[in-house]
């Protein structure tokens, strides 16, 4: 189970990795933020590798016929006037101009990216410092000697919008060797010319760019790496610290403070455990407070002067399972949420703390307590929001409807679910990993695939559960699910399945969803039902796409999850979706993909409400079953 026995066996459950950890600015650390407006210049589609042979990056790009301005963070697809722009495929070039203060000569410096999507490669001063496989989580790179104090720095990056370049060795950039299918299950179909035609797999737009923050990070010679706490419900606690340089007389102080500021654990060791007594758990939602503590850890000079210092901040928190139920502190959990999306109208899926805000105070309202991150990782600053509000999270990796399972496309997913576990490894809200969404693991070959990342995330971090999301696959064709820690399953009966026949919903998800708990014996999460609605178009009786067929859909889905809930068949129901997003074209689709409870711009559909009672009726009770909690799975 996944249960931390103590505090003599908490250093068995994390296995330090190297970190990104999150940008601070304290009394010793400090950052140059690069956000604005970059020079932005388009390659034509489908090109190759025109920009990079030519040398574009000792140009100034701002001299180019084409160039323009981008701001960052933002997707570029949609702030353009042309179709050229929100449909390209290939390198986009980003270029920013600083001064370098000589007052900063003193620290070293990071260029950190907090997301790219795809494909990145980055150059300073014309020189290339890195490149970066995979969007959605944060690379940074030491850019300390390619700077110059006091005049101007050219900070450059090449984007290209398809992870086929993952498997292309670095420095090679010949199009033609592209691998024709990426980590989220994009085809790229050959043209005549040899270049290739996006054919998403997934259901949500090809959203590109420099979609989150860049700053350029400050750091001292000296200075703390990388921090991993964990800690559970009993009190006990277990951390580890690692430093860059601890020669010259270097030493570490350790303080842990409660939610008044006031010291409850200190320490002079990089890494060390203990017991809190009377310890304040981090709860959900409904369940109790969110209580958080931080971890502040001291890099100290011989003389005693402060060379570095770095507060992190963590929650008590246990999550465990029985054969029926996800536990929280050993107490049913029961997840009232959704599937969402980073995604608005003009930013795309660039970061936008307005939108963020809004989305979970949405949440809130509708009485929600948790959501799975679809079907990508969310921002940072997300995660820090849910570790405050006491949101649960399932984050989960960028891989849509996977259907080929090469050691190519392996490698980068277990890089990238490495890096999304250490990301958000010290927080309380993550309760659990998502491996893949919809993966089509009726192949053999899948089996391998999939056991191969089950044994990457346990070997890193023992303290959560590890599952995958089942679409297309049924549960007697299934090649995977019994290497899962829990189930999640998407079906959408009365949509997709036996459309407009609402009496056969109730009958159909808990038939269909009851054989895969009685042939894995597993906890069991919904994590995607729905229909589309457009807002306004009104019809009773109802029919597809009106705002009453989906109300009735929603509510006819409930009807099985009661009986399901009362035969402790599923921990959990999360709707698809939270709020309408934007996909490719296709005759299904009608500007977007209109799911939502809510519109693109946030406002309520009828489902809104019909979501929004069940929600709160289901979050304010007191007798939601409390099913046996001492039958452990592990």
């Amino acid at each position: 189970m996944f249960l931390i026995f103590g505090s003599i066996l908490l250093a068995l459950y994390f296995e330090p990795i190297l970190s990104i950890l999150a940008v601070q600015k304290n009394e010793i650390r400090t950052y140059e933020s690069l956000d604005g407006l970059w020079t932005f210049v388009r390659e034509p589609t489908n090109y190759g590798d025109l920009g990079i042979t030519n040398e574009w990056y000792s140009n100034d790009l701002s001299k180019f016929d084409n160039a323009t301005v981008m701001p960052v963070p933002s997707a570029y697809n949609d702030l353009g006037t042309s179709s050229e722009l929100r449909d390209h495929i290939g390198w986009v070039w980003y270029e920013k101009k600083e001064i370098i203060p000589f007052r900063d000569q003193q620290f070293r410096h990071f260029l950190r990216f907090a997301s790219v999507n795809y494909f990145a490669v980055v150059y300073v001063n014309s020189q290339k410092v890195t490149t970066h496989v995979g969007g959605h989580l944060p690379f940074e790179v030491d850019v300390s000697q390619y700077l110059k104090f006091g005049i101007e720095n050219k900070f450059t990056v090449a984007v290209n919008n398809t992870l086929s370049w993952a498997t292309i060795p670095q420095g090679d950039f010949n199009y033609q060797k592209a691998s024709s299918r990426n980590i989220s299950g994009r085809m790229l179909s050959r043209l005549p010319s040899g270049a290739f035609k996006d054919v998403g797999n997934f259901d949500f737009f090809n959203y590109a760019g420099i979609l989150r923050s860049v700053q350029l990070v400050k750091l001292p010679s000296s200075y703390i790496e990388n921090i991993i706490i964990v800690a559970d419900h009993t009190g006990s606690f277990y951390y580890e610290t690692a430093i860059s340089d601890l020669n010259n007389g270097l030493v570490v102080e350790s303080k842990i403070f409660d939610d008044n500021n006031l010291v409850v654990f200190k320490s002079n060791s990089t890494k060390g455990e203990g017991q809190l007594e009377n310890a304040k758990l981090w709860w959900p939602r409904g369940m109790g407070k969110p209580n958080l503590y931080i971890l502040e850890i001291t890099l100290l000079s011989s003389d005693g002067q402060v060379v570095d210092v770095y507060r992190e901040t963590f929650g008590f928190r246990t999550v465990s399972l029985t054969e029926s139920q996800m536990l929280i502190n050993q107490k049913p959990f029961y997840c009232l949420g959704f599937g969402m999306h980073e995604d608005f109208e003009l930013s795309g899926r660039g970061f936008n703390q307005v939108v963020m805000t809004k989305d979970l105070n949405l949440l809130e309202w509708m009485g929600g307590n948790c959501y799975r991150t679809t079907h990508y990782p969310y921002a940072e600053e997300r995660m820090a929001e849910n570790d405050r509000r006491g949101i649960a999270v399932i984050v989960e990796t960028p891989a849509v409807g996977l259907k080929g399972f090469p050691k190519a496309n392996n490698n980068l997913h277990i890089k990238m679910l490495t890096d999304m576990i250490d990301r958000d490894k010290n927080h309380p809200s993550v309760i659990a990993w998502s491996l893949a969404n919809e993966p089509v693991t009726k192949k053999k070959e899948s089996r391998n695939y999939f056991r191969s990342l089950v044994e990457t995330a346990h070997g890193i971090d023992r303290t959560r559960p590890v599952t995958t999301v089942y679409g297309p696959t049924n549960f007697d064709d299934d090649q995977t699910a019994d290497l899962m820690d829990f189930i999640c399953v998407n079906r959408y009966y009365g949509w997709y399945i036996d459309m407009g026949q609402m009496e056969w919903i109730n009958q159909s998800v808990y038939w269909d969803l009851s054989l895969w708990k009685e042939t894995f014996k597993k906890p069991l999460m919904v994590t995607e039902y729905g229909a589309d609605s457009i807002l306004g178009l009104n019809q009773e009786p109802s029919v597809d796409f009106s705002e009453q067929y989906q109300s009735e859909l929603i509510h006819q889905t409930h009807l099985a999850f009661d009986a399901l809930r009362k035969d402790h068949t599923i921990t959990g129901e999360m709707i698809w979706n939270f709020a309408d997003f934007m996909t490719g074209m296709t005759t299904t689709r009608a500007v977007g993909n209109h799911k939502g409870v809510f519109t693109r711009t946030r406002q309520a559909k009828m489902a809104a409400y019909t979501l929004r009672n069940r929600y709160l009726s289901l979050f304010n009770q007191t007798d939601l079953p409390l099913w046996d909690t001492k039958k452990q799975l592990y």
